[in-house]
């Protein structure tokens, strides 16, 4: 059985959301998938029995007791070297060891990115995994990477990225040869950065349907289904998209429509259930520092997901064709 281990611990609302979320997933699953909940065991075993759960045993959820706590001040290097006993680490930790297939946290990102990429290592030549995230665009979602992980990237990691997002797309949201558009200020080669200029040379030529270059207003008209852009931009894209969403509730509200419930479910990123870090030795997802139950739920379903369906070892058979 495919297990997914969750930091207790990690997020605003910790550890009551996540724990109330894991206990959602576990309904829902109906045991497809095994729970493991990392932290301070006596916090863990209270908050279940608060939630009217302490027979999490019968729904298959166990608890991992990891007694040290990361904060969101804490760096990601002081989390490596003195915080080995905490939920986020143990999550990553039990992984490692074999003893689940997947992890993810709504903690301290950084100190995420750093577990995984330190504990879990990197697949073939990928410099550093990239985050993913799942965007609204008309009519589909397209899959938008790097959303933060990377910040001076060259043009061989686009490269990288560009494989990572198609073969996420192919497996996980069904779409036979997906296209791939580089995100750019213009359609033409010769426009951008000499980086994106490169890159766009190079994608050209890697085994993937790339389409060429993509502008910011592309990437909600649904014409592509992954969008290649560098941590920077990526990461202002997405918290862009998320202020528009936010903007969108206090000027209307909910619309009660069928079209309005619709961009709601499109645009409501508890829907997603967080970020996949794409390019690990195995799986590992990032949720929003301010995840709800509903979210939490949502993630653990994803990392599920993504782990049975072998995402990361196709990506390093696919990474494997490039140099």
């Amino acid at each position: 059985m495919i297990k997914v281990a969750l930091d207790a611990m990690g997020g605003d609302h910790a550890p009551k959301a996540i724990v109330e979320g894991a206990i959602l997933a576990a309904r829902e699953s109906q045991g497809k998938y095994g729970i493991v909940l990392t932290g301070p065991e006596d916090v863990v075993k209270s908050t279940l029995s608060s939630l009217g759960y302490s027979g999490y045993a019968e729904a298959g959820m166990e608890i991992f007791h990891a007694p040290d706590i990361v904060t969101m001040d804490d760096t990601p290097t002081s989390v490596l070297k003195t915080k080995q006993n905490s939920g986020l680490m143990a999550c990553v930790g039990l992984q490692k060891a074999g003893k689940v297939q997947a992890s993810i946290s709504a903690g301290n990102s950084g100190a995420m990115m750093a577990a995984c990429l330190m504990v879990l290592g990197r697949v073939g030549s990928m410099p550093r995994p990239a985050i993913a995230c799942d965007v609204p665009s008309f009519g589909r979602n397209v899959t938008l990477l790097d959303c933060g992980a990377n910040v001076d990237e060259k043009a061989p990691t686009l490269v990288h990225f560009g494989i990572c997002g198609s073969i996420y797309a192919e497996t996980m949201l069904g779409i036979a040869n997906p296209k791939v558009g580089l995100l750019n200020m213009g359609e033409e080669e010769k426009k951008g950065t000499e980086v994106l200029q490169e890159a766009h040379q190079l994608l050209k030529q890697a085994p993937i349907n790339f389409v060429g270059n993509v502008e910011g207003r592309d990437i909600m008209l649904g014409e592509v289904d992954v969008i290649v852009t560098g941590g920077y931009t990526g990461n202002v894209v997405l918290k862009l998209m998320e202020g528009f969403y936010e903007y969108h509730l206090k000027t209307f509200g909910k619309i009660d429509s069928v079209q309005g419930r619709q961009f709601h479910q499109d645009w409501d990123y508890a829907n997603r259930g967080g970020a996949m870090l794409l390019g690990l030795k195995g799986t590992g997802i990032i949720t929003h520092g301010r995840a709800n139950a509903k979210v939490i739920k949502n993630g653990l379903d994803l990392a599920y997901r993504l782990a049975s369906n072998q995402v990361s070892e196709k990506i390093a058979a696919k990474l494997s064709q490039v140099a």
